[in-house]
């Protein structure tokens, strides 16, 4: 990718994501399927294979589940040259369907989670269309700092800010330590992106108005909150006022499991405003088309799947 190329940067976490074969359930000689996961590598992939640029910051293990990621995303779309190669393990998860949805088992202390922060992070940015930053390596024992220097930076080099509030209980002390955190990254944001679980973890109400308050006062951006199957909705704010509203709820589908859905709706929507896409109606639609086609197979992006919707969009 030269650097007038250059359009997305996805800066976040890799994993491999372990899902058992058959009923799902667990037990002695129980055999697993793996892909290549984490929630930026997902959506650096769904922006490549919509049409973006994008390019990957992000640390893979030493072991030869490391290895194996690494030569996945190198075989990519993706531009990896900013992927670190780090002396750690892996980080793994393992998706446990349950009674009320899917729950995910993860190994991660100790390992390679995250990315290597930059030593200078306005030069890194500086070059990109938008910075896209996801809200699993904020935690303090994460890159919580190196995030919010991301963000800080590149609003200052005019980078646009995306970020995924993607809020987890077990990374959190308390909502009140999560909100903090956000509060220190979203004043640089121009495009926002929450679930209502997110919102729940901190401690606000699942709602648009929930998540206006969590935005500055004087907040100019478009911010989208999703709830699963049910209906999304798309603001766009100006000085802290909402001066437009979209809704709309994704394609009925059969789902294989949710592990993604709001990875491709990132990633989506980010690719659709570097096509030019800017009508706040049609980036609901197309990244709840996204999100819809992500949850049909088990892998958290499937190449025939992207290329599917990536048709669609290219006829509309």
């Amino acid at each position: 990718m030269s650097e007038a190329e250059r359009g997305v940067l996805v800066v976040g976490d890799t994993t491999v994501d372990l899902y058992p074969v058959g009923d799902g359930s667990l037990a002695s000689g129980s055999r697993f399927e793996w892909h290549v996961g984490g929630t930026a590598t997902n959506v650096a992939r769904w922006v490549a294979a919509l049409g973006g640029d994008a390019a990957l910051v992000t640390n893979v293990g030493s072991d030869s589940a490391g290895e194996t990621a690494a030569s996945h995303l190198d075989e990519s779309p993706v531009d990896t040259e900013g992927v670190a190669h780090v002396d750690a393990t892996t980080p793994l998860t393992l998706h446990v369907p349950t009674a009320d949805g899917d729950r995910w088992d993860a190994w991660v202390r100790g390992s390679c989670y995250g990315f290597t922060p930059p030593e200078d992070p306005a030069s890194l940015v500086a070059p990109y269309d938008w910075l896209h930053l996801e809200g699993v390596t904020l935690p303090p024992t994460v890159n919580r700092s190196a995030v919010r220097r991301l963000a800080a930076a590149a609003s200052d080099a005019g980078t646009r800010v995306a970020f995924d509030l993607n809020g987890r209980t077990n990374q959190w002390e308390s909502p009140e330590a999560y909100r903090t955190a956000l509060g220190e990254v979203l004043p640089h944001c121009a495009l926002v992106f929450a679930g209502t679980d997110d919102l729940a973890v901190a401690g606000v109400d699942p709602t648009p108005a929930g998540l206006v308050d969590r935005l500055p006062a004087d907040h100019s951006g478009t911010a989208f909150l999703t709830d699963g199957a049910s209906e999304t909705v798309g603001l766009r704010l100006r000085d802290g006022t909402v001066v437009e509203r979209a809704a709309a709820s994704p394609p009925s589908v059969s789902v294989a499991t949710t592990a993604g859905a709001g990875d491709a709706f990132a990633g989506a929507v980010l690719a659709a405003r570097r096509r030019g896409v800017s009508e706040l109606g049609d980036l609901v639609a197309i990244g709840n088309e996204a999100g819809a086609a992500a949850v049909t197979t088990v892998e958290p992006f499937a190449p025939a799947v992207a290329a599917v919707v990536a048709e669609r969009l290219d006829d509309s």
